[in-house]
């Protein structure tokens, strides 16, 4: 599995987008803003809300990828970490009439910089890369108008900091597994109207001689004490709300992000995003438009310039692992090629969000402006 997973995750990743979340999972999800807690897609939906499974019919196996294509500034100087490619693939399959059956692997998280070879001082040479894969089984149940789904997730991760203050600092990559889950239901409340919940649970990871190697320097300005090398993918939950009409379908989703109470996240001062994401869907004879919105304030606290912690957090946070995107604008389309096979697409895009800050270096105006496509093909047995 290990080898897999590094093959899928081979290019240089920066993808944040909420904290270090995609703002969706799959290629019509994406399309409308991220949604769906309540919104059926077919195998898509393992992986966002197993209990959604349920509506599928057959055997239908859906697999793409998404390229981003980041544009991340510090001072000015551009990041070389500005290519990503990420798989996800899904399988769903109803077993009988209330059961059903689904798999997911996909990249849920990332982020970085590369900033080697600048030949700015204040930068540190610095490179970062943060990486996340999940792998999902999942099974959901119906009944009536009532489903439930349940998925045991195994997170693949792998963690680098290295800078260069006068000193190289940093041993390379470190990667870990973490186990965790996910659970959601749905009700539908009549033929149009659907409302889903959904919760993943926090997954803990390691990553050996990472964070305690990099902050070492600054032990002193943190007590004495250096970081762990713990960093907590945080819990989440959620509700979503689906509403079709005519051909339309209008969709809601909020999500609450636990970073606040996140080992890692929380030791460098992030707090809880709150998540919403809304689209509209117009599908006719096999074929569909989409439009979408995401927005999420950036969760990472900007420190006042006025003590040596926080510039030195400022740095970690807004040098080394700038997740600034807060607003996010997306389209989508799809269409039978035939019976059996589809073919989808959306884009991405992340107006440049601007934060000036102090770190020990001084002044640094941080640029994070992204712009991202997906393509899948969906195919029914």
């Amino acid at each position: 599995m290990k080898k897999i997973v590094l093959v899928a995750l081979s290019a240089s990743l920066l993808f944040a987008t909420n904290g270090d979340n995609l703002t969706g999972l799959g290629t019509k999800a994406r399309a409308m803003g991220g949604v769906g807690i309540a919104t059926y897609f077919g195998a898509e939906n393992t992986l966002t809300n197993p209990a959604l499974m349920s509506k599928s019919k057959g055997i239908e196996f859906d697999f793409g990828a998404v390229l981003f294509l980041p544009t991340i500034k510090a001072n000015g100087t551009k990041s070389k970490a500005d290519v990503s490619l990420m798989p996800e693939v899904s399988l769903s399959q109803n077993v009988n009439e209330n059961i059903s059956f689904g798999l997911g692997m996909y990249g849920a998280a990332g982020m970085g910089v590369d900033y080697r070879g600048s030949g700015n001082p204040a930068l540190m040479e610095t490179r970062t890369a943060l990486m996340l894969m999940k792998f999902a089984p999942s099974v959901a149940y119906h009944r009536d108008n009532f489903s439930i789904g349940f998925a045991p997730v195994i997170q693949y991760g792998s963690l680098d900091i290295a800078y260069n203050n006068g000193t190289p600092v940093g041993t390379g990559s470190s990667d870990n597994f973490g186990y965790g889950f996910e659970t959601g239901l749905t009700y539908d409340i009549n033929k149009n109207f659907r409302v889903g919940l959904v919760y993943k649970s926090k997954i803990d990871m390691t990553y050996d001689n990472t964070l305690s190697v990099a902050s070492a320097p600054f032990a002193p300005v943190f007590g004495g004490q250096a970081f762990a090398d713990k960093l907590t993918q945080p819990a989440e939950y959620g509700l979503g709300l689906s509403y079709n009409l005519n051909n339309f379908n209008l969709s809601f989703d909020y999500k609450k992000i636990k970073w606040g109470s996140a080992t890692g996240y929380k030791d460098f001062g992030w707090k809880d995003q709150d998540v919403y994401m809304m689209g509209v869907k117009y599908e006719k004879d096999g074929t569909w438009y989409a439009l979408g919105y995401n927005h999420a304030k950036n969760p990472i606290t900007n420190y006042p310039g006025t003590t040596a912690r926080g510039t030195v957090l400022n740095m970690f946070n807004y040098l080394m692992f700038p997740a600034t995107a807060e607003d996010h604008f997306s389209i989508g389309a799809g269409t039978k090629l035939n019976k059996n096979l589809t073919l989808d697409f959306n884009a991405m895009y992340s107006p440049n969000k601007i934060i000036n800050t102090m770190t020990p270096s001084g002044n640094l105006k941080v640029e994070h402006q992204e712009t991202s496509a997906q393509i899948s093909m969906k195919y029914m047995f």
